[in-house]
C-alpha cells in the first residue's frame, strides 16, 4: 500500500470512530446514554492491555458479543443487553453491534436487513411480541415494500419454517381499519387470498410462507423482529 492509500485509510478510520461507529465487517454504534456510567450486567469477558477500541470491537465480533465497553486499556464484552446503573464510571464508553447476532439476529447483506424469528417453543400474543422486539432494541418487522415482502416470504419458505406463522408489525386501531405498519404506512404488497376480511375482532396481522393474514391479537405465535439499520 502506498503512502497516499495509507493516509486515506487512516483518515477513514478516524472519521468512522469520531462519528460514533467502528467500521469493518460489522458496525458498532456508540451508546451515548451509557457514557461514563456503570451498567447493571457483568461482562462475560474482560481483557486488559487493549488500548485501541477497534481491537476491542474485533474481540467482540470473535466472541459474538452484544455490547462492548472500552475504558482506557480495558475491553469488556457483554453477551446480554445492558442498562445503566446509578454508579459513575468515568471514561467508560459503550458500543453495540448494529445487528446483534449474539441475540440470535441474522444479517442479510444482500437486503441490508437484520432480523430474527423467535424459537418455535417461544409463542406470544401480538402485544407481548411487540414488547419482546422492543426489548431487543428493534420492532416487529415491517413488510411495506415488494423487496421486503419477497425476501421474508422466501426466507420462510426456504428456511425450514414450514407452515409456521409469525407476527409482523401491522395492526389496526379501529374495527374498520385501516391496517397500518408500525411506521404509519398503509402500503401492503400482498394479502393472502380472501384477506383481510375486516372482522371487528381481527386487529393484528401475521405472515407465513404465503402472505399476510389478519387475525385475533391474542393468538400465540412466533414473531419476526427486525433491527432497523
Amino acid at each position: 500500500m502506498n503512502a497516499k492509500s495509507t493516509a486515506v485509510v487512516t483518515c477513514w478510520l478516524v472519521i468512522s470512530i469520531a462519528s460514533g461507529c467502528i467500521c469493518g465487517r460489522s458496525f458498532y454504534h456508540r451508546i451515548e446514554s451509557l457514557d461514563n456510567v456503570e451498567v447493571t450486567a457483568s461482562p462475560s469477558i474482560t481483557q486488559t492491555g487493549i488500548s485501541d477500541v477497534g481491537h476491542c470491537a474485533r474481540l467482540c465480533r470473535q466472541q459474538d458479543c452484544v455490547y462492548l465497553r472500552h475504558d482506557g486499556d480495558v475491553c469488556g464484552l457483554y453477551d446480554v443487553l445492558v442498562t445503566a446503573s446509578s454508579s459513575p464510571a468515568h471514561g467508560a464508553i459503550y458500543y453495540r453491534e448494529t445487528c446483534p447476532t449474539g441475540l440470535g439476529y441474522v444479517f442479510a447483506e444482500s437486503a441490508n436487513l437484520c432480523f430474527k424469528i423467535s424459537p418455535a417453543p417461544e409463542l406470544k400474543d401480538w402485544d407481548d411480541s411487540f414488547t419482546a422486539c422492543q426489548d431487543d432494541g428493534g420492532r416487529l418487522a415491517v413488510l411495506d415494500t415488494d423487496t421486503r415482502h419477497s425476501f421474508f416470504k422466501s426466507y420462510l419458505s426456504d428456511g425450514g419454517y414450514g407452515t409456521s406463522t409469525v407476527w409482523v408489525g401491522m395492526n389496526k386501531s379501529t374495527t374498520t381499519g385501516p391496517f397500518r405498519w408500525l411506521t404509519g404506512s398503509t402500503q401492503t404488497t400482498k394479502w393472502d387470498a380472501g384477506e383481510p376480511d375486516y372482522l371487528s375482532y381481527q386487529n393484528c396481522v401475521y405472515f407465513y410462507y404465503r402472505d399476510l393474514v389478519d387475525t385475533e391479537c391474542y393468538d400465540l405465535r412466533r414473531r419476526l423482529c427486525e433491527i432497523v439499520l
